[in-house]
């Protein structure tokens, strides 16, 4: 079998721009005996490969930074805050599957609490720059000083030191820019791992606790974005969620607590990394006694708004070098 990677090049349309790449696949023997065969076929596959491309990431995909001209306008009235708060990212979930995705507990989530299945990612659209920009609130070209105040600093300087505890699954978080100053578990994307989150809330009830799976990221690229593995994942980590709210209910701080839920990118075919809406589209869900119930995000939202919004949940004052803004309209 013969795998042939074309990268077709750069495509820019207004201000999206979306980089095309496509992979053929043919049998080796086909391609040395019949190559005036062979060859036609893969001049057309690249063309339509090219035109599906071209429908699927000119979808207003758009790598906007934060300014005060184009983020929210008026003020935000945030009401009693929450006294913790509880955030599960899973990697690779993109929004452009929910639709299908039996996922009780997010869904029951979503109609009591607040969402959008179309925040961005910022690009590359890849884990570590978007891990680091969803907890410090801030795209990297714009984090102008080091250390960059994150969440978990704002958090631990505010209530003590170990308030926020970071559950972790990739090593690649080890590469984070304030890993080394917070309360960190390595964990997996199973029930056992479940119990020990649930343990460790039950046991210091953390004003912030982020935990972050590798699924489904791992099943999409062995077994494709949106295929039957990858929708099964879903499921999986839905009962895992499920798992966690259940310890929050346990620990008696359940009515105290606000949950969301994002992720770092999404992903197409096999991969991410690119421009492509299926790729750079997240779901975010917040969920809590404060959050209005069923409202659907209409703002434009980017993934550096999440840890201001966090923030401000818990009545903590985003740092003035953060650029992302408190999503507005979601408190009762």
């Amino acid at each position: 079998m013969l795998y042939i990677n074309i990268n077709i090049g750069i495509l820019k349309i207004g201000n999206n721009t979306i980089k095309v790449n496509m992979v053929y696949t043919c049998f080796m023997g086909q391609l040395k005996n019949d190559p005036e065969k062979t060859f036609p076929d893969l001049l057309k596959f690249a063309f339509l490969f090219f035109c599906l491309s071209l429908l699927a990431g000119c979808t207003g995909v758009k790598n906007v930074l934060p300014t005060e001209e184009n983020r929210f306008s008026g003020s935000v009235s945030v009401p009693l805050p929450a006294r913790h708060l509880v955030f599960i990212g899973l990697d690779g979930w993109s929004g452009a599957y929910m639709s299908k995705a039996n996922m009780p507990t997010v869904k029951r989530m979503m109609a009591a609490g607040a969402s959008s299945l179309y925040m961005q990612c910022v690009m590359p659209s890849s884990s570590l720059p978007n891990w680091t920009v969803l907890f410090s609130g801030t795209p990297l070209e714009q984090q102008n000083r080091e250390p960059f105040p994150s969440i978990f600093s704002l958090v631990n300087d505010s209530a003590g030191k170990n308030s926020a505890v970071l559950f972790y699954q990739s090593t690649d978080f080890q590469k984070l820019p304030f890993f080394e100053n917070v309360e960190t578990r390595i964990i997996s994307s199973d029930l056992e791992s479940a119990k020990l989150i649930a343990s460790c809330i039950a046991e210091m009830k953390p004003v912030f606790t982020a935990i972050v799976f590798d699924e489904p990221d791992a099943t999409g690229h062995k077994k494709r974005w949106g295929s039957n593995a990858y929708y099964t994942k879903l499921s999986e980590m839905d009962n895992l969620i499920a798992h966690i709210e259940m310890a929050v209910k346990d620990a008696g701080i359940y009515d105290d607590t606000a949950f969301v839920l994002s992720a770092d990118h999404g992903g197409a075919f096999w991969g991410h990394g690119q421009n492509t809406s299926k790729q750079r589209r997240i779901p975010i869900v917040i969920y809590g006694n404060m959050i209005k119930n069923g409202y659907a995000i209409p703002e434009s939202l980017g993934i550096y708004d999440v840890a201001p919004t966090m923030a401000a949940i818990l009545g903590l004052k985003a740092p003035p070098e953060w650029t992302g803004r408190i999503i507005p309209g979601i408190y009762k």
